[in-house]
């Protein structure tokens, strides 16, 4: 679309696997995103604590991106260390980049949970949410956010932050839990995960 808009999609990545990447270049294609950050979390503030360590989940992320242009991979969260609430994420992006609107990425099931986020109405106050619909995982109608809702892609460059965009993309039935379990039982991840980690991730989880 522009350069002016950002895009943030936070995650354990415990690892990344194809169905981030291919989600997050649906959306990119959709509406022709320049640049989208790829921000591994240190600590998750509402989930079990990841197997991978922080630096080892980044440097699998970074290595899944190193040739696909407009994805970064974002350490922030773990140069920050603690517990990573999102909105304080956005907060020093926005002073990173100040001129940018950004547009938080997030799934239909956590749209459905938003409301009971770490300062949502805060989150709401700096960026945009953009909301990735899978098949068969409705965004529900919630009255805080139902008024928000715009189908108009261009609003998202005339409004600096607080809308809410929904855009459909891939289904594709892969989970990190999928691909650790996979390597545990020593079955094949080929072609759920990028070839560039497949191997390190095998020697990770055995070693």
């Amino acid at each position: 679309m522009t350069e002016r808009l950002l895009g943030v999609l936070g995650g354990t990545f415990d690892p990344v696997h194809i169905g981030h990447l291919r989600t997050v270049m649906d959306l990119q294609q959709a509406l022709n995103l320049t640049e989208i950050h790829l921000i591994p979390n240190y600590t998750p503030p509402h989930r079990t604590k990841p197997t991978l360590t922080a630096e080892q989940r980044f440097d699998l992320l970074e290595k899944a991106l190193m040739d696909v242009p407009g994805l970064v991979a974002d350490e922030r969260e773990i140069i920050r260390r603690g517990a990573s609430y999102m909105v304080d994420t956005l907060r020093d992006l926005k002073q990173q980049f100040p001129r940018r609107h950004l547009c938080l990425i997030i799934g239909s099931d956590a749209y459905n949970s938003f409301c009971d986020w770490h300062d949502w109405q805060g989150i709401l106050q700096l960026a945009h949410v953009l909301v990735m619909k899978r098949a068969g995982v409705d965004a529900a109608e919630n009255p805080e956010l139902d008024h928000l809702i715009t189908t108009d892609a261009d609003s998202l460059l005339q409004v600096e932050y607080g809308l809410v965009y929904l855009q459909q993309v891939s289904q594709l039935d892969v989970s990190s839990t999928r691909v650790r379990e996979m390597i545990m039982k020593q079955q094949s991840i080929q072609f759920l995960v990028p070839e560039v980690i497949r191997l390190e991730l095998e020697n990770l989880y055995k070693g």
